[in-house]
């Protein structure tokens, strides 16, 4: 259902940005877009692309930035079917924009926003993670579930990272997984057990849903929290709620626009992922770079699940 058409590009009007694009993060919520998954329906014809970065072209009334400056679009922030930034231009409202950080390369100037603000937004605010907690990350090689790995090391919680390829659990732990478990192979909550002492886990945040809500539901401590935000594993979630209830856990439904509606909380979530990413501590790890040519083999490359890291494409 993807088709590259040129468009005429209108003039930013009072408030708004014309962004010339230099890159845009795929995620898997544009491919659940796509599909006709997600839940912003699109308004068909339909642009797409949540999460776009570029250097600012020209400027409406009443804006503060300048043309040269180099932006980033906020996810979830805009129009999507009607100023997606999957595109060589996209127009998007000024208070969308942020500014990128200086050690980001253009190609890669997209390649953080998503994944920082939606860990941000869920570990710091919804479910705060506090130092010595531990937090299981599942579908971790993924672009959220990397940042996720970084943000809990950097918080002084103790990453336990899933991963259903064995290919993957090696560069999981180089990234920073204090633990990784290969729920193929592995008692998932077995190796909870041992890794907690007998304890169990403070935080599962979860990327897949499905049936294996019930694992996560034993791997809990008592007063533990499952945040979910994304389902991978589109099964329903039977799980036993006698346990849920047994346990006093809490089960969390997150997107980032939660986030992102907040302004203070979403400034100092841009602040603090700046200050990660100039220190050296948040480090975007970029899989493969597609050009705008090749947009349908970079979303048949995220639907393979083959990508460890951030999707990139280069209009």
């Amino acid at each position: 259902v993807l088709e590259i058409v040129s468009r005429d590009i209108p003039p930013p009007g009072p408030g708004e940005v014309r962004v010339r694009v230099t890159s845009l993060g795929l995620n898997r919520a544009d491919l659940l877009f796509v599909q006709g998954r997600y839940f912003q329906r699109a308004t068909l014809p339909s642009r797409v692309g949540m999460e776009p970065a570029g250097v600012v072209e020209r400027v409406g009334e009443g804006v503060n930035f300048q043309p040269g400056d180099r932006v980033g679009v906020l996810p979830s922030s805009f129009e999507l079917s009607a100023q997606g930034g999957l595109a060589e231009y996209v127009t998007v409202p000024a208070r969308c924009l942020v500014p990128t950080p200086p050690s980001l390369d253009d190609r890669d100037a997209a390649a953080i926003w998503m994944q920082y603000l939606t860990v941000w937004g869920a570990l710091r605010v919804t479910a705060p993670v506090e130092s010595g907690n531990f937090v299981v990350i599942t579908a971790a090689s993924s672009s959220v579930g990397l940042a996720a790995i970084e943000c809990v090391k950097m918080w002084g919680a103790i990453p336990i990272a899933t991963t259903t390829s064995a290919d993957k659990v090696a560069r999981l732990v180089e990234h920073g997984a204090a633990h990784v478990i290969n729920m193929k192979t592995e008692d998932y909550p077995a190796r909870i057990n041992e890794i907690t002492a007998g304890q169990g886990v403070h935080l599962v945040f979860d990327a897949v849903g499905g049936p294996a809500i019930n694992e996560h539901v034993r791997a809990c401590r008592q007063g533990g929290a499952i945040l979910l935000y994304g389902l991978l594993d589109t099964r329903p979630m039977e799980f036993m709620p006698g346990l849920l209830i047994g346990k006093q856990l809490r089960l969390i439904g997150y997107t980032v626009r939660s986030l992102l509606e907040n302004r203070a909380a979403r400034e100092r979530a841009v602040s603090e992922i700046g200050e990660g990413i100039a220190a050296g501590r948040l480090r975007p790890l970029i899989d493969r770079r597609f050009p705008l040519s090749e947009v349908r083999e970079a979303f048949e490359y995220m639907a393979s699940n083959r990508q460890f890291g951030k999707i990139i494409v280069n209009p």
